[in-house]
């Protein structure tokens, strides 16, 4: 019997609502600031990970939506950027490991430009309708650890004083909606909601009972030669091996070499919300 995500993608599109809903705000509130509009890609360049029901929501849309050749060609697209993500990721581990400053680090990602596999030729979004959280939001000054980001492109300025959108909050969100599914479909994968991975994997995976971890026999399906370039090969023979032992949630590389605890990951309780301030 097929797995039903009903329930949960309607929760993530409600998150989506809220979202949208607060770009609207920006708009309205100061539309001289905010320049996106068609024609302009350059959120489709930028670096970031999507969580487990998110990667779940745009992988069904496109099932959904793209056959044949177009497809193909889309799929292509994904192992390309793929391949260009695992580089950096193996550059940005190689540089933590030798001790480099993580300002150092943040900024070579930062710097880091792969164009996104859902863009086509004509530089138009293949999924707008169904874009990331991400790049819903591009546009406006967002905060991401206490950090302020904004897009260069836009008439927002550095140094300046802006409402501000908590990113945080909002994968907090995605994530207790990613573990709520975990729990709802019975994985045997521990960290399964805690999954975070680039767009162009969340395209070439296949979302079923086996990969999920629900069932018996639950293993990894993502093709052997993809998970060796985004985990490394050794990675993917030490899981093979303890397959049969107490299975775990496939992690990508990022999660796999990070030394900081948990609670890192989590919302302080502290955030900038729009209107200035603290709450």
């Amino acid at each position: 019997m097929a797995l039903d995500f009903t329930e949960y993608f309607e929760k993530y599109e409600a998150v989506v609502a809220e979202v949208e809903s607060v770009f609207k705000r920006f708009e309205n509130d100061v539309p001289d600031l905010v320049k996106c509009g068609k024609g302009c890609s350059d959120c489709c360049y930028a670096l970031f990970d999507v969580t487990l029901v998110e990667a779940m929501y745009i992988n069904a849309k496109f099932n959904e939506k793209f056959s044949g050749l177009e497809r193909s060609s889309i799929m292509d697209r994904a192992d390309k950027a793929d391949r260009q993500i695992h580089k950096l990721k193996r550059k940005v581990y190689m540089a933590t490991q030798k001790g480099a400053p993580t300002s150092e680090i943040l900024m070579e990602v930062a710097k880091a430009r792969v164009r996104c596999p859902m863009l086509d030729d004509n530089d138009l979004c293949s999924i707008y309708e169904h874009r990331p959280i991400t790049c819903r939001l591009y546009g406006v000054p967002t905060s991401i650890g206490g950090e302020p980001h904004v897009c260069g492109k836009s008439g927002f300025k550095g140094g300046e004083k802006y409402p501000t959108v908590n990113m945080d909050i909002i994968l907090d969100k995605l994530l207790n909606i990613g573990r709520e599914l975990k729990e709802g479909i019975g994985s045997k994968y521990k960290e399964l909601g805690e999954i975070l991975l680039p767009v162009s994997m969340a395209v070439v995976t296949e979302y079923d009972a086996e990969y999920l971890g629900v069932g018996g026999g639950a293993k990894l399906t993502v093709p052997r030669e993809h998970a060796e370039r985004e985990l490394g090969k050794e990675a993917v023979e030490a899981m093979a091996a303890t397959a049969r032992k107490e299975p775990e949630a496939p992690k990508s590389e990022a999660c796999a070499s990070c030394t900081q605890s948990k609670a890192a990951c989590e919302s302080c309780g502290e955030s900038i919300v729009l209107g200035g301030g603290k709450k």
